[in-house]
């Protein structure tokens, strides 16, 4: 590769890197409690607890639109090729990913999750109730279900899910590497945020949750609770 196609490739890594950075960052404003109860100020509680789930969903995933968009045309190349049988053993782990981000959203309550029920409750005039604090367990509901399946592999699920998907693609190339680095970092440090607001919500119960479950990735964890 020569000094040009090298500043091509840098050029590339510093767009993707930038642009997920900037998604990350627009994410994480609009998921604190700054941000809602402004909005709360500006239309008022009932909308604010009707809607803001919803729009909060739209703006993420028309945010992943548009950064696919922008990185799709970027010079790229394949950074490397992982064979067979150990591509097979990746796409396991993606299966797993898309099976975490499903059960996860099956026990949080689909509508809940994508804020669809809120939308509905809106519309239809009836009582808008507040989304949950962060994206874990529901742990007013009964513990049992609330903390199985996907929530007793990881305590951050939803964010371990993708995770995966990305990380284990067999053909990595230079962009889809840097937005992973970039995005994984995320996921984690962002799950250490989150898990801040469930743990404030749920004082008691999320302490015992924790020490039986591992905070992000499968691994064994210490009795105290880890991390």
């Amino acid at each position: 590769m020569n000094g040009e196609d090298e500043k091509r490739m840098g050029r590339t890594v510093a767009v993707v890197a930038g642009g997920t950075l900037l998604f990350a960052a627009v994410h994480s404003v609009l998921a604190t409690n700054w941000m809602k109860q402004t909005v709360e100020a500006i239309v008022g509680r009932r909308a604010r607890d009707g809607l803001y789930r919803f729009a909060y969903n739209q703006i993420t995933y028309s945010s992943i639109w548009i950064m696919f968009l922008a990185f799709k045309g970027l010079p790229d190349r394949v950074v490397y090729r992982v064979p067979r049988p150990w591509s097979l053993l990746m796409r396991l782990g993606q299966v797993l990913g898309l099976w975490l981000i499903a059960d996860t959203n099956l026990r949080m309550g689909v509508g809940r999750f994508t804020g669809l029920s809120g939308v509905w409750q809106f519309i239809s005039g009836e009582q808008t109730l507040r989304e949950d604090p962060a994206q874990g367990p529901r742990l007013d509901d009964e513990a049992g279900r609330a903390t199985g399946g996907a929530f007793r592999v990881s305590r951050h699920p939803n964010n371990l899910g993708p995770t995966l998907i990305v990380c284990l693609q067999p053909t990595m190339s230079l962009r889809l590497l840097t937005f992973a680095i970039v995005g994984s970092l995320y996921s984690y440090f962002g799950s250490k945020l989150e898990e801040r607001r469930v743990r404030a919500a749920y004082p008691e119960k999320y302490a015992a949750y924790r020490r039986r479950t591992p905070f992000f990735f499968p691994i064994p964890t210490p009795s105290r609770g880890g991390t």
